[in-house]
């Protein structure tokens, strides 16, 4: 009957310690430098976004009040002759009431010629607004690397999560087993 032993090498660290009764744990020795192993992976990124845009310039103005209409005069008077007849009564309330009318009716009058100040838009500019969006990108990045060793007489090729030196040591475990 024909037997082959097979044997399995591997990282103390990344593949978990072997559990068959034949399996043990040894320390080799790093051949040469890790040569690191690049992969296209996709992740967001900020991107800075910009555009143009036209934005409102506001000045003042000043404006002079018109004349009044009669209908604001007339509004005015009776709000003043309302208010003046709740002063005095008789002939006094009669009084008050007129007086109220006529300051009613002045009142609106005096706002005549009086400068006002007015926001108004005078113009437009264009102006640069810019935001940071999140943008899926494929980008190179390190996933790995590859770290030589020799073991019995023959030199293995590892992929390793961290990059390793000449001369350094790594664990790994070798699991014997038999096969029929």
């Amino acid at each position: 009957m024909n037997r082959l032993v097979s044997v399995a090498v591997g990282l103390g660290l990344s593949l978990g310690l072997a559990t068959s009764a034949n399996a043990a744990q040894v320390l080799v020795k790093v051949l040469q430098e890790s040569d690191s192993v690049s992969s296209n992976v996709i992740k967001e990124v900020p991107v800075k976004s910009c555009r143009i845009e036209q934005v409102a310039v506001y000045g003042t103005t000043s404006t002079t009040n018109a004349q009044p209409s009669v209908a604001d005069k007339a509004a005015g008077a009776i709000f003043g002759g309302l208010l003046g007849s709740q002063v005095g009564d008789g002939a006094g309330k009669d009084a008050a009431t007129l007086l109220g009318a006529i300051i009613g009716a002045e009142m609106v009058d005096g706002q005549v010629g009086k400068p006002q100040q007015q926001q108004v838009i005078t113009g437009y500019r264009n102006q640069e607004v810019c935001e940071m969006v999140m943008q899926q990108k494929t980008v190179q990045e390190i996933t790995g690397y590859k770290t030589y060793i020799e073991f019995g007489g023959q030199i293995w090729q590892l992929m390793t999560p961290i990059s390793y030196s000449k001369g350094d040591f790594v664990k790994v475990n070798i699991d014997i087993t038999m096969a029929d």
